[in-house]
C-alpha cells in the first residue's frame, strides 16, 4: 500500500479518532484512476457514497475532479487555517515550514495568501 513505508503510517494506524472504511463503488474508483492517484480516487468516491460535500485534497487534478462531482474542496493549508481560527494552533507559518521541509510542495503565492488570510503577514 502506498505510504505504508512512512514513519507516520504506524501512528495513523493507531490513531483512535480515525477508522478505515471500504469504498463500495470500485467502478468509480477505476474511472477516476485514469486522471488521479488511488488515494484521491477513493477519497472522492467515498465522499459521494457517504453524501459528504467537503473533501481534503491537495493535488490539483484531484481537486478539479472533486469539484466536477459537486464536492467542496479544502487542502492541508485550509485545515491549518481552520485550526488557527478555532484556536487549536497559534500560528500557521511554522507548520507550513515543517510541511515544506518534509517534501510538501506549495507555491510561495499560495503560502503568502494563506498567511495573509491568517493575519500572519
Amino acid at each position: 500500500m502506498e505510504g505504508s513505508d512512512h514513519d507516520e503510517s504506524s501512528l495513523i494506524a493507531r490513531a483512535k479518532f480515525l477508522r478505515k472504511v471500504k469504498v463500495n463503488d470500485q467502478r468509480l474508483v477505476r474511472f477516476l484512476l485514469e486522471m488521479i492517484d488511488y488515494g484521491e480516487a477513493e477519497t472522492i468516491a467515498l465522499a459521494l457514497e457517504k453524501d459528504l460535500d467537503l473533501v481534503v485534497l491537495d493535488d490539483k487534478d484531484a481537486r478539479k475532479a472533486a469539484r466536477g462531482f459537486g464536492l467542496r474542496v479544502t487542502g492541508t493549508l485550509g485545515i491549518l487555517l481552520i485550526a488557527k481560527r478555532r484556536g487549536l494552533i497559534e500560528n500557521i507559518k511554522p507548520h507550513i515550514e515543517t510541511l515544506r521541509k518534509n517534501g510538501f510542495r506549495i507555491s510561495d503565492e499560495i503560502v503568502e495568501r494563506i498567511l495573509k488570510e491568517a493575519g500572519e503577514i
